[in-house]
Parts: C-alpha cells; sequence; structure tokens
C-alpha cells in the first residue's frame, strides 16, 4: 500500500479515493451500497469517501430514477481523467519494474512483458499492440 499511497499522492487523491475511483471506472454508474459491498467497506466508510470526490469534482453522486432512496455513483468526466492517469502512472511504473531489470533479457523478459500486456488488457477490456508495452 505504501507504493500506491506514493503513486496517487501526486494525483491529489488519497489511497481510498484512489481506490473508489477506480472501481467506479470499473463499474460505472454504481449504487453506494453495492460498491461499499464489493470493496468490503461499511456504508459510511464509502460516503465519506465519495463525498472528498464529490468535492473534488471528480465523482458525480445523484438518485437512482427507479429508487429514490438509493444513491448512484459515477465518475465524472474529470474523474475519468483522474483513473486514467492514475493507471497510465501505474502502468509506468510496473512496466519500469518488469522491463526486465535484474531478469537479464531473454525469455524472463518476454514473459514479463507478456504478462503486463494481459493484464493491461484485462484492465481496459481492449487487445494491446505488441509494441504497446
Amino acid at each position: 500500500m505504501l507504493s500506491l499511497a506514493a503513486e496517487t499522492e501526486c494525483c491529489g487523491v488519497t489511497v481510498a479515493q484512489c481506490r473508489l475511483l477506480l472501481e467506479l471506472e470499473r463499474r460505472g454508474p454504481s449504487c453506494a451500497r453495492e460498491i461499499a459491498e464489493g470493496m468490503a467497506l461499511d456504508q459510511s466508510t464509502l460516503s465519506r469517501t465519495a463525498d472528498g470526490l464529490v468535492k473534488a469534482g471528480f465523482a458525480i453522486r445523484s438518485e437512482d430514477p427507479d429508487n429514490r432512496r438509493r444513491q448512484v455513483l459515477d465518475l465524472s468526466p474529470e474523474g475519468r481523467d483522474k483513473a486514467e492517469l492514475i493507471n497510465r502512472m501505474s502502468d509506468e511504473r510496473y512496466e519500469t519494474v518488469l522491463a526486465g531489470e535484474g531478469l537479464g533479457g531473454g525469455a524472463a523478459a518476454e514473459t514479463v512483458a507478456a504478462l503486463a500486456r494481459a493484464l493491461r488488457e484485462l484492465r481496459t477490456g481492449r487487445k494491446a499492440c505488441p509494441r504497446e508495452e
């Protein structure tokens, strides 16, 4: 977690806010209760974290049109940009680490590069070009 804290600190969000940003990016608009359950948080913790993102302009809280007692959270355009920045920074950091430094190149470095590509594809839902590592 210290690494994540260091990586997100320069983005102006806390580790908890970072986790929520990335969860909202993954889920899309979602009920606050479902997000809290999925992240193994109590609703009050999620609410406080979401409040900070809403105040910063990174998230939007709205009423569920089907159930006015439920709140829906989603990323604002600025929140999408912030999540993309965090993902890009993380990708760069881990690619540097996994680029073969200390692996001596060869098959091990190729395997690590393939793993990095596969993880990015899983996160983004799109196939990466072989040189897009």
